[in-house]
């Protein structure tokens, strides 16, 4: 397959048999209906009151006397533009699937709106990506300091080391979130792309809120002191990052950790050289920039499963749902 490599800045890692489609594997907007939106008001006038929708398993045939995890659930930068689409870019929809919730044993799912606009230049603000201060890098070792210094992207590196202005407002919502539960059980943290950025400023902020954590092409490296922390806590881990991801560079992100990474005992990490749909094709979605391989949320959507059952990520043979079950069981 020949492709042009200035849209497709991956095409020189395919092969010859291999083919390229934009379709994941399932359709968008299904679930979507079973999620209601409340509103958390506003505890920081800098954020604001925030929009979420919630998912409640108890509402749609599961028994009301059980304990049920809890999925929190933080979108890309942009996707809260798009209102209770969010839901499906935090890679979320499906888990609300009658499926999915089997599988899991019953959920609740969280997914909260960043109040996000377009300026002039059409550039979305007020992402999750926000910074509340100038970011402190005494975190950091020495070594990725040096990086940092050299790292090419700016907004990236302003990130370093801050947190998000949104991390009070999010930890108060889950609060009241987990409040309005019969029984909810464990906490997972998900979050993908700026959601990512957030979800490891609020596991800095308040780690003995969450039991696990999945982190979908984060835009985030973070402080080797948090890394120590999540070790010595054994958080269970699932990040999930492209080597070929367009929009979040791997080796920025991902790669400057990965020895300790694959060192932890609580981390599993799929780092695929490229991210495939459910049919086997490589993973496209091309409009205005190509952002196929960044979009591993909807990889995760799939339950890290192909078509066939075949896991995509040899270290969950039984998928996302089997992992999440298996770390959020009390």
């Amino acid at each position: 397959m020949v492709l042009d490599p200035t849209l497709y800045p991956w095409a020189h890692l395919l092969k010859e048999n291999m083919t390229v489609g934009s379709d994941p594997g399932y359709q968008t907007g299904i679930y979507l209906p079973l999620f209601e939106e409340r509103t958390f008001a506003a505890i920081d006038p800098a954020v604001g009151s925030l929009r979420y929708y919630v998912y409640d398993p108890t509402r749609h045939g599961m028994p009301a006397d059980r304990s049920y995890p809890v999925l929190f659930a933080l979108h890309g930068a942009g996707n809260a533009l798009a209102g209770k689409l969010a839901v499906n870019y935090a890679g979320m929809e499906l888990f609300a699937s009658p499926e999915y919730q089997q599988k899991l044993g019953g959920a609740y799912i969280v997914c909260p709106l960043a109040n996000e606009y377009r300026d002039e230049d059409g550039n979305s603000r007020n992402t999750w990506m926000t910074p509340k201060a100038p970011g402190d890098l005494s975190g950091y070792s020495p070594a990725l300091r040096r990086l940092a210094d050299a790292l090419p992207i700016p907004r990236l590196k302003m990130l370093l080391g801050a947190e998000s202005v949104y991390t009070a407002s999010l930890l108060a919502l889950l609060r009241e979130a987990r409040a309005g539960f019969a029984r909810p059980g464990k906490t997972l943290l998900a979050g993908t792309s700026a959601g990512g950025y957030a979800a490891w400023t609020l596991l800095t902020a308040a780690p003995e809120q969450f039991d696990a954590a999945l982190l979908m092409a984060p835009a985030y490296l973070p402080p080797d002191a948090l890394l120590t922390m999540l070790e010595k806590q054994g958080l269970p881990l699932l990040l999930c990052h492209s080597q070929s991801d367009e929009v979040v560079p791997f080796a920025w992100t991902v790669e400057p950790h990965l020895p300790r990474y694959r060192r932890m005992k609580n981390v599993i990490t799929y780092l695929p050289e490229l991210v495939m749909n459910r049919d086997g094709s490589v993973a496209s979605n091309l409009s205005g920039v190509q952002m196929g391989q960044h979009c591993i949320n909807n990889a995760v959507q799939n339950d890290l499963l192909f078509e066939d059952g075949t896991p995509m990520c040899p270290a969950l043979p039984g998928g996302v749902t089997g992992w999440l079950r298996q770390q959020l069981q009390d």
